[in-house]
């Protein structure tokens, strides 16, 4: 990398946006924006999905966007989402190493079709991650994202009209495990454990050599600390990892009163350089573990 450029990440949860932007230059990654704002928008609601008003969903939300571009003085170019588990088909499947790409390709078909039965491959876009196994080697299964053309047009759309293109399109909790093996890179020798956390759902992956090998979405009450520890029992866990929006101390402390696993907050900053000069500069490292998703998203350029 010869010269400086910046990448915008956005973290949608239902109407509460997210976002980070992260300068790249020779000598590291430099925060040079950050903030939340409420969208007009659910997009947890299906009908976003739809091509009908898209064109009028686009409009509004590139107000919204632009609004707060201004406000928090960002500049990028680039634009990047991460989506929740609501917005895309996350599912874990077994897979035939000896499949052709052909079959492959079939194959993956075949279980959008089951997954969405009353519609067509050709309306997703589908993408398969590789899972590794228990031992941490290449395993027997992937993880299938599929995500309707549709959104994927209206995410286009959004960055072309903000005079940007459009980067790199995620799941939330991926671009969560990315902050952390990108901040603490010592857990590539850990089983760990990386809890997202809102107000209705965990997020639940485990890493095993820093790479993915399960990750799931299971309801959450707000109080139920043991669904976690159950997880990490199953999964042998050396360490539980949290991050979300309504993380703090003190849901830590809970968490940690209720496993005997070793528990830790993220903190998506660790590697990141954080001006003085950055607008609401102490709010954003008040609630830094809100930005956890939205740091693993931005500080990718590949």
């Amino acid at each position: 990398m010869k010269g400086t450029e910046r990448y915008l990440s956005f973290i949608i949860e239902r109407s509460h946006i997210t976002a980070v932007e992260i300068a790249h230059s020779p000598k590291g990654k430099t925060l040079t924006a950050a903030g939340s704002f409420e969208s007009g928008i659910n997009f947890d609601d299906p009908e976003v999905f739809s091509e009908t008003g898209a064109q009028s969903r686009e409009k509004a939300f590139v107000k919204e966007v632009q609004a707060f571009i201004k406000r928090i003085g960002a500049g990028a170019h680039f634009f990047s989402f991460g989506l929740n588990s609501r917005m895309a088909m996350v599912q874990a499947v077994p897979i035939e190493q000896s499949l052709t790409d052909e079959e492959f390709a079939l194959h993956l078909e075949w279980e959008v079709k089951n997954f969405f039965p009353d519609a067509t491959p050709e309306q997703y876009v589908v993408l398969p991650y590789a899972l590794v196994n228990d031992d941490g080697a290449p395993g027997d299964r992937a993880m299938i994202i599929a995500l309707k053309k549709s959104f994927a047009n209206f995410l286009n759309n959004v960055s072309a009209q903000l005079h940007g293109s459009l980067h790199i399109v995620d799941v939330d909790q991926f671009c969560a495990e990315s902050c952390l093996t990108y901040s603490f890179p010592h857990i590539a020798a850990k089983r760990t454990v990386v809890v997202g956390v809102d107000e209705e759902t965990l997020d639940l992956s485990l890493l095993v050599n820093g790479r993915n090998a399960d990750i799931r979405t299971v309801a959450w009450d707000g109080q139920d600390f043991g669904r976690i520890d159950q997880y990490a029992r199953a999964q042998r866990a050396d360490v539980i990892y949290l991050h979300g929006r309504i993380v703090n101390q003190r849901l830590a402390d809970q968490l940690k009163a209720a496993t005997p696993y070793p528990v830790e907050l993220s903190d998506p900053f660790r590697k990141v350089a954080l001006p003085s000069t950055i607008k609401d500069i102490d709010v954003i490292k008040a609630n830094r573990q809100e930005y956890t998703a939205a740091v693993g998203l931005a500080v990718r350029d590949e």
